[in-house]
């Protein structure tokens, strides 16, 4: 018996982007369409629409997404802004940001799974936190860490 809902989930429109499983690309993709990948890419792919990671794949590269379906390997994180599906064959190595999330038994993910879509990024200014907390002398605490130690539950 075929699988409907399996057909349903790897339709691509007409129009889309399609990356053949003997294409190696080096570089990152940015798309305004959706698409399907059966080959391998080394670097971030950015599309508006959905994508569709195949058995053959491979991506070594972030992925920024409205939908994705991942049958084959992933190693980086992926942002998609509305529904995600990892099944029994895919494996992911990085995060998984997602509005809607859906993993099927068997599948492996090496990493946080958020509901956030959004990629989280260091500022400068937790940077030079985190270097004058370092620095500072362990027997002199400042009105931060004095505030902090106050409230713990320990």
């Amino acid at each position: 018996m075929i699988n409907v809902r399996h057909i349903f989930r790897n339709i691509i429109v007409p129009g889309a982007f399609r990356i053949p499983k003997t294409v190696s690309v080096n570089g990152s993709i940015d798309a305004s369409v959706s698409g399907r990948i059966d080959g391998n890419v080394r670097g971030d792919v950015k599309t508006s629409g959905k994508l569709v990671v195949s058995e053959t794949a491979s991506i070594r590269g972030h992925i920024y997404a409205a939908d994705l379906v991942v049958h084959g390997k992933v190693y980086g994180d992926v942002y998609i802004s509305n529904k995600a599906h990892i099944s029994n064959k895919a494996l992911v190595k990085g995060d998984v940001n997602a509005m809607v999330l859906e993993i099927e038994e068997g599948a492996v993910v090496e990493g946080a799974i958020r509901k956030n879509v959004l990629p989280v990024q260091k500022t400068e200014h937790a940077t030079e936190a985190e270097e004058l907390k370092i620095s500072a002398p362990a027997d002199v605490a400042g009105p931060h860490e004095e505030e902090e130690q106050n409230t713990s539950w320990f």
